[in-house]
């Protein structure tokens, strides 16, 4: 009967285990190259793991094979190698690459040339210049690559509105007209390789954003803006104290209607309805319009007209009034 002894049977399945792990993470690798602004080729590979530190050599044409002297870590693992360009002619030459594991399995690609993956770094140092004679902008920057000036084209592009790009500008200037001195312009310029010295299919990265537009427009704005929220907030800031200031929220918008009945009440409960006694009118107020003269009184006499129809004229009877100044003979008499 034969005996399997565990332990060693267990060691092997994980030394299995993790070859096979090795060989597929190195049979995955996807490996990208670029030449950085015609100084060095940048080599980057991804793989599956990053728990595994892999050994890089490159090779170009009618050249030596070299192992990598500056590697790119991430979590102190290798991910990618620097390696130095000799001149710009070898972006044209064929580029061979290896990559290794631990376990020494292989990874090798070859380019036909780099020329074509050339990233040229971003331009500096932009400005920006108004020309009041003519109206017109001026955009002036500078690069850093040591490419003769027909072999770098540029994009000018406003950040506000990405419609305005501007075709390949082959000088380190651009002129803009009818610009509005009201707008608010954000200008960011980007570079590559032109077509006279092999094109490349990489534009470098935008550089710096600078900002231009009317100072006094872009002021006026902010502060107009800042002023509204300020009054906004001393508003409502006013109109909290108010509330709590009255004693009714209605009182500020909307008085109360005063209630007549309950002035009223005195009138018909205490004073049964006299007016005088509840206005309190003084006795001195009173007197003043009692009348203080007297009037002799007068008789009315009234005239019977005669029944018969007399065609004589009837003398008319004495005036009302003289009879009435005369005293009658009972007058007389009693005094």
């Amino acid at each position: 009967m034969t005996y399997i002894h565990t332990p060693r049977l267990y060691f092997g399945l994980l030394f299995l285990i993790l070859s096979f792990q090795r060989c597929c993470s190195a049979g995955a690798l996807s490996v990208q190259c670029k030449i950085i602004n015609l100084e060095y080729v940048e080599c980057i590979w991804n793989p599956n793991t990053s728990t595994m530190n892999y050994t890089f050599s490159s090779k170009f044409a009618n050249d030596d094979s070299h192992d990598c002297q500056e590697y790119i870590l991430k979590h102190n693992y290798t991910v990618g190698c620097k390696i130095p360009l000799k001149n710009h002619d070898q972006k044209f030459s064929k580029f061979q690459i290896s990559v290794s594991t631990e376990g020494n399995h292989t990874f090798e690609k070859s380019f036909h040339s780099l020329k074509s993956l050339v990233q040229l770094k971003a331009p500096y140092n932009l400005s920006v210049k108004w020309n009041e004679h003519n109206s017109t902008l001026l955009l002036q920057w500078n690069s850093s690559t040591t490419l003769k000036d027909n072999c770098v084209v540029y994009n000018v592009r406003n950040q506000k509105d990405e419609t305005q790009l501007s075709a390949n500008v082959t000088k380190k200037s651009y002129s803009l007209t009818q610009v509005s001195q009201n707008k608010h312009y954000v200008f960011q310029v980007r570079s590559t390789v032109s077509g006279l010295c092999g094109s490349s299919d990489l534009w470098s990265d935008w550089s710096p954003p600078v900002e231009w537009g009317s100072a006094e427009n872009i002021s006026r704005q902010g502060w107009s803006q800042w002023l509204y929220g300020f009054l906004s907030v001393l508003m409502l800031f006013l109109l909290g104290l108010l509330l709590c200031y009255c004693e009714r929220k209605g009182i500020i918008l909307l008085p109360v209607v005063p209630d007549p009945s309950k002035n009223l009440q005195d009138l018909f409960h205490k004073h049964d309805g006299n007016v005088e006694s509840w206005v309190h009118i003084s006795r001195e107020l009173k007197d003043a319009f009692e009348p203080d003269y007297t009037e002799p009184s007068c008789d009315v006499c009234e005239v019977t007209p005669s029944c018969e129809a007399d065609p004589t004229p009837v003398a008319s009877p004495a005036p009302q009034t003289d009879k009435c100044d005369e005293p009658s003979a009972a007058e007389e008499q009693s005094s």
